[in-house]
């Protein structure tokens, strides 16, 4: 790769990293609302916090929207989780702290940073294809149906990986 394609790649993969900060619910407030701004989304995050966290976190009985990307997408986990687990270690990528399931949107956004980042176009376009493109698919139907205010975050968040 040249240092110009890296270049690129890494900085397509910037806004990837900031949505895994969007989504991960690990990720304290101040951080939460600094991706929030740099993504540059059209309702301040404070505006819409009690709903964004209904919608994707702590939603009785159950959030709108799961963050677990199977579970949206009607999948088996097990396998989910397994292609996820491939992925990190194809990148030789390894836990840290406390985690997520490797096919929550939260680190599944950051392993996918690391693939564009890497430029691995077609280990990229498997993981958008199959998991992340139809996810921001469901989530949008699912917020509209319920006429959320929020269905502005998977349309943005399919803008950037389509361009990444």
């Amino acid at each position: 790769m040249t240092q110009t394609a890296s270049t690129e790649a890494s900085s397509t993969a910037l806004p990837l990293v900031a949505w895994s900060h969007v989504w991960s619910p690990l990720v304290n407030a101040e951080l939460r609302r600094a991706a929030w701004e740099a993504l540059a989304l059209p309702i301040d995050f404070a505006t819409c916090e009690q709903q964004y966290w209904e919608a994707f976190q702590v939603g009785s009985p159950r959030p709108l929207v799961s963050l677990l990307l199977h579970t949206t997408l009607g999948q088996p986990g097990s396998g989910a989780r397994e292609d996820w687990l491939r992925v990190m270690n194809h990148l030789g990528l390894d836990w840290s702290g406390a985690h997520l399931p490797p096919d929550h949107l939260g680190p599944a956004c950051e392993i996918y940073a690391c693939a564009v980042a890497r430029d691995e176009e077609l280990l990229s376009e498997e993981l958008r294809q199959r998991y992340l493109l139809p996810w921001c698919d469901a989530a949008r139907e699912r917020l509209k149906k319920a006429g959320s205010e929020l269905v502005f975050l998977p349309e943005h968040f399919k803008e950037d990986l389509e361009v990444a």
